[in-house]
């Protein structure tokens, strides 16, 4: 087995990591009202439309943030190390704490309170590190020669 170069696996998992960023924390952002103060008042009210232009919002202060690190550095690659793995974990932590806020309404409804956070945080972390486990396996899994 012969693992391609590490630059084409590096390259999926940080635009895998803005993606991540932007539709997790988009999508946190679209629930809370006072996060929308900068959008027309005719385009608050419709939730789908906020979170698309939250989510576009974000990708392009993303892209910005990407651009400007690599210009002062003067690097010729786009992505470093430190971006894309604080993209990334703000996209992990925003999903975590969407999957706690999904969980916190539906289950576990006549259990004590203390133990049925701890029980709702511990299945929201095992919920969201699954698929992103999962995810970052089959893109690895993509680039191995055999």
């Amino acid at each position: 087995m012969l693992a391609m170069p590490y630059i084409l696996v590096d390259i999926v998992l940080n635009v895998v990591a803005v993606i991540f960023f932007c539709i997790t924390s988009a999508a946190l952002l679209s629930k809370y009202p006072s996060a929308s103060g900068y959008l027309p008042a005719r385009l608050r009210n419709h939730r789908f439309l906020v979170f698309v232009v939250h989510g576009i919002v974000l990708s392009g202060l993303a892209i910005t943030v990407v651009l400007v690190n690599a210009r002062v550095r003067h690097v010729t690659y786009l992505f470093s190390p430190f971006i894309s793995d604080l993209f990334f974990s703000v996209g992990f932590i925003s999903s975590v704490v969407l999957t706690y806020q999904f969980l916190d309404k539906r289950c576990f409804l006549t259990t004590p309170k203390v133990q049925r956070r701890l029980l709702i945080a511990m299945i929201a972390v095992v919920m969201t590190s699954v698929p992103v486990l999962a995810l970052v396996t089959a893109v690895v899994g993509l680039f191995i020669i055999r």
